[in-house]
């Protein structure tokens, strides 16, 4: 019988350690964590879309399409200005080729089939709006009793929002201020949708831009190295009275704006500066100020 002749296997690079291959298991791990940490920049962006009654579902599929036309951007800087293909979009977003090019074909939005749910308590804020049992001899929504057959809010309710306690319902809707309660267990309702009075396309698209703009910037001075980096800097929180945040306030309005001012007159020279020898590029510079207020603490004597 014969038999071959062991063989000690030869290392895959002479002269240098192999290093070991990090299991999956680890490297999700890693991913999990990181993920973590950034839903600090997301929160606030979730409170946003509560407000404008935007559903889970929605938002999810607004993610979706917005994570695709994001990734075409972000792999076409990578590859000098050529855009990637449905198939490289897929494997860096984890979304089916199909998918993509379905969502590329439009700009990013929420999904038509999630459209068209929406949030359920919107669909009973339309219905008290137009369906003629739920309107007076004037056309306008009725005063509705809580409980009882229809015309009633319990049966509003029942209809539009199954599956959800009438009182649960309308202690939402009174939350988000569309409804006001009255005498004799009855209530009205005070707008068509959930949205917070206030939020419009035209503040929240001022504040997209001042968000993105400071992201933009933490994100710059993440991953550049220190001659790169760019100025973002913050004081030391300090705990104050409450009573005392409207001075505290005061004073940094007046500080920082005194400040903008001074700088601003310095940049405008700069802009208008012709240097002897031109680079061909121009690049847009500015400075944001802003206070950050946080959530009151409970403080407890005795």
């Amino acid at each position: 019988m014969r038999t071959k002749p062991l063989t000690t296997p030869r290392p895959a690079h002479r002269g240098r350690p192999v290093a070991p291959r990090r299991s999956r298991a680890a490297r999700d791990s890693d991913t999990a964590a990181v993920a973590r940490a950034a839903m600090a920049a997301i929160e606030p962006v979730v409170e946003l879309l509560l407000d404008l009654g935007v559903t889970s579902p929605e938002a999810e599929s607004l993610l979706r399409s917005l994570f695709v036309h994001r990734s075409r951007e972000w792999l076409a800087r990578q590859n000098g200005g050529r855009n990637p293909s449905d198939v490289h979009i897929a494997l860096v977003t984890g979304i089916h080729r199909n998918f993509v090019s379905r969502l590329l074909s439009e700009p990013p939005k929420i999904a038509a089939a999630r459209a068209r749910k929406g949030h359920r308590a919107a669909r009973l804020l339309l219905a008290w709006h137009s369906e003629p049992l739920y309107l007076d001899s004037s056309g306008k929504p009725r005063d509705l009793s809580e409980r009882g057959s229809a015309p009633s809010f319990e049966a509003l309710a029942n209809r539009w929002v199954p599956g959800s306690a009438p009182s649960v319902v309308l202690q939402e809707l009174h939350r988000a201020g569309v409804v006001q309660p009255l005498a004799d267990q009855r209530v009205r309702v005070r707008s068509r949708s959930m949205r917070v009075p206030g939020v419009n396309p035209s503040s929240i698209t001022a504040m997209g831009k001042l968000a993105k703009a400071l992201l933009e910037t933490a994100m710059q001075n993440l991953r550049a190295d220190s001659q790169e980096r760019v100025f973002c800097e913050s004081v030391p929180p300090i705990d104050v009275d409450a009573a005392r945040v409207a001075v505290v306030r005061e004073v940094i309005n007046r500080r920082a704006s005194a400040f903008l001012q001074s700088l601003e007159a310095e940049l405008a020279s700069e802009g208008g500066r012709q240097p002897a020898r031109k680079s061909g590029k121009r690049v847009k510079v500015s400075l944001t100020v802003f206070e950050a207020i946080g959530k009151p603490k409970l403080v407890w004597e005795g």
